[in-house]
């Protein structure tokens, strides 16, 4: 009998590789790594990111995270907005190019998912949704 890690790590391959699998997502930005997709992700996810915060989402050290950075500035992928109310502080803000990405992988990864759930009725969608949040909160 499996456990229940290995049913989740088998749903969650299953999913990726759907949502991986999908002609939409292979026509957008090809050429993305899934260390820079995911890193692209964290800060489409953060509001008004900074270096710092970066890092910290990431869970990497800001020497890490400058290196990234600037190899996403190289790209054209972010550009530099300085605060208005403090000039210490710069926000990263990803290219329109990738903000329309994200939104489009967003948007298409919940239509997989949910694809992949509607074989459950609309009491056990709204049970699992309770659940994966409850697990959600305390990680």
């Amino acid at each position: 009998m499996k456990t229940i890690s290995q049913i989740f790590s088998e749903l969650y391959d299953k999913v990726l590789i759907r949502y991986q699998n999908s002609s939409q997502q292979n026509q957008q930005l090809p050429d993305l790594s899934a260390n820079d997709e995911h890193y692209i992700n964290l800060l489409y996810e953060l509001k008004k990111p900074t270096l710092t915060s970066f890092a910290e989402k990431a869970q990497i050290s800001k020497p890490a995270a400058t290196r990234i950075i600037h190899r996403f500035f190289k790209k054209g992928y972010l550009s530099k907005q300085p605060s208005l109310t403090d000039k210490r502080v710069s926000y990263l803000k990803l290219s329109k190019e990738l903000q329309v990405y994200c939104r489009n992988s967003y948007q298409l990864f919940d239509q997989v998912f949910l694809d992949c759930i509607s074989i459950l009725s609309k009491e056990e969608q709204d049970q699992l949704e309770y659940l994966i949040n409850k697990v959600n909160q305390k990680i």
